[in-house]
C-alpha cells in the first residue's frame, strides 16, 4: 500500500523532461516552497504539486517530514468529498512520524493519524444502498473491518502519549475510540450469535426434512409391498381378510401420522396435497377389501404407493435445497472468518423465514443506531481538526 500510494504521489511533481537529472532542493528554498503554500487561499492541486516537489528533491529529512505532514493536511481536507484520499493521508502522516526528529511534530503526526483512521472507519462502504436487502453476513463483515481500523485509531492516539504524557486531548481520544471498539465487539458478537442460532435452526429444519423424506419413502414401500400382496395373494379365509384390512389400517394410521408432522413445516402444501391423495386412495382400498373386490383394493393401494413415493420426492427436494442453503452460508461464514484482521495493540482491552427476521430486524436496530450516533461522532471529529505546522523549523 505504501510503495502504491508514493507512486501516486510522485506522478503529482512537475514532470522532468526525458534525459534531464533531477537537482536536490536547497533547505533554504525547501522552507521557502513549504511556507509558500500553507495558506488556505492556495489550490489543493498546487499545495500537492509543491509539498511533492519537496518530498522528492529535498534530502533534509526534517523539512521532508514538514512536507509530508502539510501534504496529509491537504490530503484530509480533500477526503470530505473523496474518501480514498485518506489512505494517501495516512501513508503521508506516517512518513512524519518515521522521518522527523522532533517530538512536537511526531506527536501531532500520530494525533491527526488517530483522526485519519478514525475518519476512515467512519467511511460506509460503497456497496450498500437503501434500497438493498440486509445481508447479516456481511453486515458483519464490514462491522468488522470498522473494528479493525477503530483499533489502529487508538493505537494512534495511544502512540502520542508515548512522546507527550501529558496530551489530555490524545488521552480522551483513546478511551472514546475504545468505548466504540467495546460497543462494536458487542453488535458484532449479538449478530453472530443470531447468524449462529439461524444456521442451527437451518440445519434441524434440513434434518427433519430429511427424516420426512425417509419416512414417506418406507410408506410408499410399505404399500407398494401390501398393493403386490393383494394382487398376486389375495386371501383366501375371513382371516386373512382381517389381516390384511388391519395391516392397511395401520399403514394408514402411520400416514396420517407423517402428515401431521409435515403440516408442522412451511412451504409443504403440495407435499401434504399429495399425502391427502394418498390417503384418500388407502380409504377407498380399505372398503374395496372390506366388499372383498381384492382387484380393487389392489389398484387403490398402488395409487396410494404412487403418491407416497411422489411426495416423498418432493420432500426430499425441499431437504437437498435447505442443505445446499446451509453449505453456502457456512462457506460465507468462513470467508467473513478468513478476512477477520487483529491490529490492537497488546496493551489495548479486546433458520426459519422467522429466524431470518430476527436476525434483519437486529440488523435494522443496528444500521438506525450507527445513524444516531454519527450525528454524535461528528462533534467529536470538530474538535481535533489536524493543525497547520508553519514555523516547526
Amino acid at each position: 500500500m505504501i510503495h502504491v500510494v508514493f507512486a501516486s504521489l510522485l506522478m503529482l511533481a512537475a514532470p522532468q523532461e526525458q534525459g534531464v537529472k533531477q537537482t536536490s532542493m536547497a533547505p533554504e528554498i525547501a522552507r521557502s516552497r513549504i511556507a509558500q503554500v500553507l495558506p488556505d487561499a492556495i489550490s489543493p492541486a498546487e499545495q500537492m504539486s509543491v509539498l511533492t516537489e519537496v518530498i522528492n528533491r529535498c534530502r533534509d529529512a526534517e523539512l521532508r517530514a514538514i512536507a509530508h505532514y502539510n501534504l496529509s493536511r491537504t490530503l484530509m481536507k480533500l477526503a470530505e468529498d473523496d474518501p480514498t484520499k485518506l489512505d494517501e493521508a495516512i501513508t503521508a502522516l506516517r512518513s512524519t512520524d518515521l522521518l522527523s526528529q522532533s517530538n512536537s511534530l511526531r506527536s501531532k503526526a500520530r494525533f491527526n493519524l488517530g483522526h485519519a483512521y478514525y475518519r476512515l472507519a467512519e467511511t460506509p462502504s460503497g456497496d450498500a444502498t437503501p434500497q438493498m436487502p440486509i445481508d447479516p453476513q456481511a453486515m458483519i463483515d464490514e462491522l468488522k473491518t470498522r473494528l479493525t481500523t477503530l483499533k489502529l485509531s487508538a493505537s494512534a492516539f495511544r502512540s502520542v502519549l508515548n512522546i507527550d504524557r501529558n496530551n489530555t486531548s490524545a488521552a480522551m481520544n483513546v478511551e472514546r475510540v475504545r468505548n466504540e471498539i467495546k460497543q462494536l465487539q458487542d453488535q458484532i458478537e449479538a449478530l453472530e450469535k443470531m447468524l449462529e442460532q439461524q444456521k442451527e435452526q437451518q440445519k434441524q429444519k434440513q434434518q427433519q426434512q430429511q427424516d420426512a423424506a425417509d419416512e414417506l419413502n418406507e410408506l410408499a414401500e410399505e404399500q407398494q409391498s401390501q398393493a403386490d400382496q393383494t394382487a398376486e395373494n389375495p386371501p383366501e379365509s375371513q382371516e386373512e381378510a382381517e389381516q390384511q384390512q388391519d395391516q392397511q389400517e395401520e399403514l394408514s394410521k402411520k400416514t396420517e401420522d407423517a402428515q401431521k408432522n409435515i403440516t408442522e413445516q412451511d412451504g409443504t402444501e403440495e407435499i401434504e396435497e399429495k399425502i391427502k391423495e394418498a390417503q384418500e386412495a388407502q380409504e377407498r382400498a380399505q372398503d374395496a377389501m372390506e366388499a372383498g373386490d381384492q382387484e380393487t383394493a389392489a389398484q387403490e393401494q398402488e395409487n396410494a404407493a404412487k403418491a407416497l413415493k411422489e411426495a416423498a420426492e418432493q420432500m426430499q427436494k425441499m431437504a437437498d435445497q435447505s442443505k445446499e442453503e446451509g453449505e453456502e452460508d457456512s462457506e460465507d461464514g468462513e470467508k467473513g472468518d478468513e478476512s477477520e484482521g487483529d491490529a490492537e495493540p497488546k496493551d489495548e482491552q479486546e433458520e426459519s423465514e422467522e429466524e431470518g427476521d430476527e436476525i434483519s430486524e437486529l440488523a435494522k436496530e443496528l444500521l438506525d443506531k450507527e445513524r444516531r450516533e454519527r450525528e454524535q461522532r461528528q462533534a467529536y471529529r470538530a474538535t481535533g481538526r489536524p493543525t497547520k505546522v508553519e514555523k516547526d523549523w
